[in-house]
């Protein structure tokens, strides 16, 4: 059964056994003196897992919840950053428009406040009257008149509302005023002042660390004496009352120093006013509300960001697993059928998640059927191609058989006294081509009539030990194809943990004692020291892997191209089954299995095995009967 290996003609050869369309044998280098791994229809290097669902939903609707939040806490604080700035230019043109309002008002009082003096108050015609007898010297006044009118005029500047009074002789000097300590100072400017037309009030600048005030006058000339009155009332003060209610900071500013600029601490904007020529007034408003405000609004857009946030995620995990939990189901049970239960999925979760379930039925279905159509052909394919080999093979058992009873024929037509001699050799003859025949036609039967795998969870390792114990024998006892004095053939395990395979126990130990013969055989042919390894590891994407490995001569080139066919053998007692069997046996459990030349010399059979078992039954979805597979009787 075992004789296809071409184990007596095995001269090393590189090239590969072929494997059916849309698988992949790759091959590695040996690591260590550990056979390579070859992995059949799927790539070597494992790629980077996906992200599941849920994590995807949770990253999606939190980087939804954070943007979103972010959009719209930085419009929002931009707007109201806007909105308060334009709050502030409102109250400082407010402030404005009240502040011309008020100096309008405050001129046009001031403007008719201080001509009726002059013109028939009687203490200013006193102090002319006074002042005209000292012919114009004011050091010269009566000193009872100057007390007089030094008590005079304060109450007068406080009857008028003004902060500044002052009775003013023509040259200058101060005769009476609200501030005693100006009183007899010459002042050249209120010289000028009461020699100037009366009118509207005018802006007296700021002196080093006053004020500006508007100042108004009027003037008495008679008999070449003048006296005049110099009234004055401060702006800072409408300033302050005007600011305070706008709540912007109004002052004056200093005449010859450049405006100030608008900064980071306050909004700074300079006002002039046409109703009073020189009057520059500054305005600002402290940035610190807006600070205050948008710190406010920076913690309320942090708080509520955090709750959508924490919304978000939790309708991300409730819509995660509304969504992962039936796609999880249909994964898991479209696994089960793949792995052979024989039944439909059902969708649940929606209507995408059902159709996707009608799909794969529908396709399961035609897989099945395609499947059924595909084995129906190659089985009858493979019926032609061994009823030719068998046609060959039992061709040449036949002809000695004719001959034979040809001959006996006519020596019995003759009554010819050897036919006595010749009839024990005639029939022995032919007994002995018949048994070949016979041995011919079971051979075929059994690789014919080779049932399909009945999968169950089995433990590969323990399957393999048992081979390998078995094959561990002595030679004589055990190889048979090795010689008296011949060392013990030496057959080892090594394992790594891999889980169970769904699989056939006995097809799979069919498989394991074929290769570990054939080994056997080829290396004892060559050698004193038959050894044989077989090394089961993992794989990924839920694989195992069989590697069986001898140190005989290898396959012969010519060989390798038709290893794995029926009746293809070097062996003078071999039928070529043996490798065609195995070969069959993993195809059907959905696995691959290739031949390479090691690089120290040696055979290298190479198996993968998915852990699930065959990934699909030859019997229809929904099926639950389990029915055995017809045999292929010739």
């Amino acid at each position: 059964m075992h004789g296809d290996a071409a184990e007596k003609d095995r001269r090393g050869g590189s090239a590969r056994a072929p494997v059916p369309p849309g698988s992949t044998l790759n091959t590695a280098a040996d690591r260590g003196g550990r056979p390579a791994v070859l992995a059949a229809g799927v790539a070597t290097r494992p790629g980077r897992p996906a992200m599941p669902l849920a994590a995807r939903l949770l990253l999606a609707f939190g980087l939804v919840a954070i943007i979103a939040t972010a959009f719209v806490g930085l419009t929002l604080r931009e707007a109201s950053r806007e909105i308060i700035e334009s709050g502030f230019a409102d109250r400082i043109d407010a402030a404005h428009a009240g502040v011309r309002q008020q100096l309008a008002w405050e001129a046009e009082a001031l403007r008719d406040l201080l001509p009726p003096f002059c013109q028939h108050d009687t203490f200013v015609d006193k102090a002319h009257v006074e002042l005209e007898r000292a012919k114009g010297d004011p050091d010269a006044m009566d000193p009872t008149s100057r007390i007089a009118l030094r008590r005079l005029v304060p109450s007068q500047a406080k009857a008028l509302r003004l902060d500044e009074l002052s009775l003013v002789a023509g040259n200058g000097s101060v005769l009476a005023a609200e501030d005693a300590s100006r009183i007899g100072a010459r002042d050249p400017r209120l010289a000028e002042a009461i020699k100037a037309p009366g009118g509207a009030p005018r802006l007296r600048p700021a002196k080093a660390g006053g004020e500006p005030s508007l100042e108004v006058h009027c003037a008495l000339s008679r008999h070449g004496v003048t006296i005049g009155l110099v009234g004055a009332r401060r702006i800072g003060p409408v300033l302050a009352r005007i600011g305070d209610a706008y709540h912007v900071r109004l002052t004056a500013a200093p005449e010859g120093r450049p405006a100030p600029r608008s900064g980071e601490a306050e909004v700074v904007r300079v006002l002039d006013f046409p109703e009073i020529p020189g009057l520059d007034v500054v305005a600002s408003v402290s940035r610190e509300p807006l600070r205050q405000a948008l710190a406010r609004l920076d913690r309320s857009i942090a708080l509520t960001g955090a709750t959508v946030l924490a919304i978000a995620l939790g309708i991300a995990v409730v819509l995660a697993r509304s969504l992962s939990r039936p796609i999880a189901a249909l994964a898991r049970e479209t696994r089960e059928v793949m792995s052979g239960a024989p039944r439909r999925v059902e969708g649940r979760g929606g209507r995408e998640i059902a159709d996707l379930a009608a799909a794969f039925n529908a396709t399961i279905d035609e897989l099945a059927a395609m499947r059924k159509r595909l084995a129906a052909t190659e089985r009858i394919a493979a019926r032609r191609e061994v009823a030719r080999q068998i046609a060959h093979e039992i061709k040449n058992p036949l002809a000695p058989i004719r001959a034979a009873v040809e001959t006996l024929r006519r020596l019995r037509q003759r009554e010819d006294p050897a036919f006595d001699d010749y009839f024990e050799e005639a029939t022995s003859t032919v007994l002995n081509e018949v048994h070949r025949i016979a041995n011919i036609v079971t051979e075929f039967t059994r690789f014919a009539r080779l049932p399909a795998p009945n999968p169950e969870p089995v433990d590969l390792v323990a399957i393999a030990r048992g081979v390998v114990t078995l094959h561990a024998a002595p030679a004589g006892e055990e190889t048979g194809g090795t010689t008296g004095g011949a060392a013990s053939p030496r057959v080892e395990l090594v394992a790594e943990p891999i889980p169970k395979v769904s699989a056939d126990r006995d097809q799979l130990i069919q498989v394991l004692t074929n290769l570990v013969q054939n080994g056997l055989e080829a290396a004892g042919a060559v050698r004193r020291d038959p050894r044989v390894s077989v090394t089961i590891g993992p794989l990924p994407n839920d694989r195992v892997r069989i590697v069986v490995r001898d140190n005989g001569p290898g396959v012969a080139e010519d060989m390798v191209p038709r290893l794995f066919e029926p009746y293809a053998t070097s062996k003078e007692k071999g039928t070529g089954l043996g490798l065609a069997i195995a070969q069959r046996i993993v195809f059907e459990h959905g696995g691959e299995i290739g031949y390479r030349k090691a690089q120290k010399g040696g055979a290298v059979f190479e198996i993968w095995l998915p852990v699930g078992g065959p990934p699909l039954l030859e019997k229809p979805p929904g099926d639950t009967t389990v029915r055995p597979r017809a045999p292929d009787v010739p």
